[in-house]
């Protein structure tokens, strides 16, 4: 057979306002591009528009249109249920195209992955190995290691486990390639090694290399200087820890070099305990803005069992000392780690706040993901959790699902701010004046005449995935007519985020065919049961009047949310506002009331921080 033609993507983060869209770099995808196109296959890219923004049959059909002989996937934990969707399409209307998954989610112990038998084969582990080998023999598959394979008998069946470690000193750079240029706006993502040595339990990013490899600097540094040359304004560095680069001094004078004027703003991870003065200052002259860094726990039982030391001197003086230089510190903290009570959670939150030892804290719940130590050893630590994205800890030795979730309320609190917002659908936020570049898809439909059914919603394959559809009272007066084309569009894009914008009069009486339609279309984005309100997200009922922008309490938010294992969170409903003045005038209140017998929480609509 002649080269075959390959097409590789990978699925953004879905939101309604498309933020994450606009950073879905497929860096993963560009090193295969790259070293295709080397040695003179037929490879390419999905069009970055297509790819961070198209519907689920806008992608479907572009790929099929192209009639690829190969597909590959990179896939996360937000994107591996839409990229199996799209996998299993693709196989229906052409069989003999080879659907290959990789990234994080393709390992031995992700039942979720291998129940399915949507994809051809996976690879575990870093692709590169294998890349020029799996396309120099293309259509048959050779027995290389790291591969997760179809079987007559099971399912899958694995080779076997090898290194798989490429030189990243002769790696193609698919920015110094052009590979990337058509994916990246105003913000680079980049990293400058692999590997970790810090070998955290509740993390992957060590789970097939023993050490750190690292990419020469003059390459980094040219990638940075070329990056700048084209008017990217943030490096987003994505080592595993920053600071165990070595030679990490003499790396900084070469962004000084580069960024004298510090145009680039520098984000990274790292360990704030290996700080020092001379460290931060450097990193400030080469125009770092803001660190990321773990302290995850204060409890030294459950540092241990993670992997992780602690020293609180050496944490507060690392943090001065970049605060010193003008860089912005966030620290993380990890809800449901083993060991940890709802107490332990307080504390080390506590701790951070009471020491000042921090600019943005970040609260996040445990997730068991696919190759990590805590995952391997669940049952041992007595640790459930969903068998589904985002494998979020349901249970632990001293914590509940409900412990938590108060966990999150706590961390609310004493912010003072909403733990989990709700992002406001593109277009609806009158706070908002510019919007990101969605085109060529249709993220608005206006549906006003029962006998005119839009075309766009016929198909979607010229909408975007986050959709605002704006009824008029006649169409939501024909539920026979409307609920029949939404079942129809939700079931050929499954993946749809939906903010449905209805007559700012209606009684919720009439809303009750849309609520019934929201029962039935189930997303990742409902399954965080640790959001402190509006636990469904996927589809929204919205109105509008005299600048007031409103979320219609779901009556679904007033039964338990029932976990896999049994166990009840309790919601009940809410009513977001959100006011061009911040307040919520005195009429809002009578216009509901005036439509429920018991008045629902009015919760002012807060904003997602960037």
């Amino acid at each position: 057979m002649r080269r075959p033609k390959v097409i590789l993507l990978q699925l953004p983060l879905q939101e309604h306002d498309f933020f994450c869209s606009k950073e879905n770099i497929p860096l993963a995808s560009s090193y295969l591009l790259a070293l295709g196109r080397k040695e003179g296959f037929d490879v390419e890219l999905l069009p970055r528009r297509l790819m961070s923004y198209g519907s689920d049959q806008a992608i479907l059909q572009s790929v099929v249109d192209a009639k690829p002989h190969l597909v590959g996937m990179t896939c996360y934990l937000w994107n591996i249920e839409r990229s199996l969707f799209l996998s299993r399409e693709i196989k229906k209307q052409l069989p003999d195209c080879k659907m290959v998954l990789g990234g994080p989610e393709v390992s031995l112990d992700n039942d979720f992955l291998l129940r399915h038998p949507d994809f051809d084969m996976g690879v575990i582990g870093e692709g590169e190995a294998i890349w020029k080998t799996s396309l120099s023999s293309f259509p048959h598959i050779q027995e290389l290691p790291n591969l997760i394979l179809p079987e007559k008998e099971n399912p899958w069946r694995f080779n076997r486990r090898e290194p798989s470690w490429v030189s990243l000193s002769h790696l193609p750079s698919p920015y110094l390639t052009g590979s990337l240029d058509p994916q990246i706006e105003e913000v680079l993502y980049l990293e400058t090694l692999r590997g970790c040595s810090r070998r955290r339990a509740y993390c992957y990013y060590h789970k097939w290399s023993k050490g750190i490899r690292i990419f020469p600097s003059e390459r980094i540094l040219t990638e940075i200087k070329r990056a700048r040359e084209k008017g990217v304004k943030e490096v987003v560095f994505l080592d595993p820890c920053f600071t165990q680069r070595p030679n990490l001094e003499s790396f900084l004078e070469g962004l000084i070099e580069i960024n004298p004027d510090k145009d680039l703003h520098f984000h990274a991870e790292g360990n704030v305990e290996e700080i020092t003065p001379l460290l931060a200052k450097k990193m400030g002259r080469a125009g770092f803005e803001q660190l990321e860094v773990g302290l995850q726990s204060v409890k030294r039982s459950t540092l241990k069992e993670i992997h992780r030391g602690f020293n609180p001197e050496r944490f507060r003086k690392g943090v001065t000392a970049l605060q010193e230089q003008g860089i912005e510190v966030m620290v993380d903290v990890i809800a449901g780690l083993p060991g940890d009570s709802l107490s332990d959670i307080k504390k080390s939150l506590d701790w951070v706040l009471a020491n000042e030892a921090c600019d943005f804290l970040m609260l996040y719940a445990l997730s068991l993901i696919p190759g990590s130590e805590l995952r391997r050893k669940a049952n041992r630590l007595s640790l459930s959790f969903l068998n589904h994205p985002p494998y979020l800890l349901t249970k632990g030795p001293r914590l509940r699902a409900l412990e938590v979730w108060k966990a999150f309320q706590y961390y609310s609190t004493i912010m003072e701010m909403d733990a989990s917002p709700l992002e406001v659908p593109l277009g609806l936020n009158p706070l908002i004046k510019s919007l990101p570049r969605v085109e060529p898809f249709n993220w608005r439909i206006e549906w006003s005449n029962p006998k005119e059914i839009p075309f766009s919603l016929r198909s979607g394959d010229q909408n975007a995935y986050a959709l605002t559809l704006s009824l008029s009272k006649e169409i939501l007066g024909t539920p026979h007519t409307l609920i029949p084309i939404l079942q129809g569009y939700l079931k050929k894009n499954p993946f749809t985020l939906m903010a449905i914008e209805v007559p700012p009069d209606v009684n919720p009486e009439q809303l009750h065919p849309l609520w019934e339609l929201a029962q039935h279309h189930h997303h990742l984005v409902d399954r965080d049961y640790t959001v402190g309100h509006t636990p469904f997200r996927s589809l929204l009922l919205v109105s509008q009047k005299d600048k007031l922008l409103w979320k219609w309490p779901d009556p679904r938010e007033s039964c338990p949310i029932v976990l896999s294992d049994g166990q009840e969170i309790t919601y009940h409903p809410v009513c977001l506002v959100l006011s061009q003045k911040g307040e919520v005038p005195r009429w809002f209140h009578h216009h509901l009331q005036k439509r429920y017998p018991s008045l629902p929480e009015i919760r002012r609509w807060e904003l997602p921080e960037d």
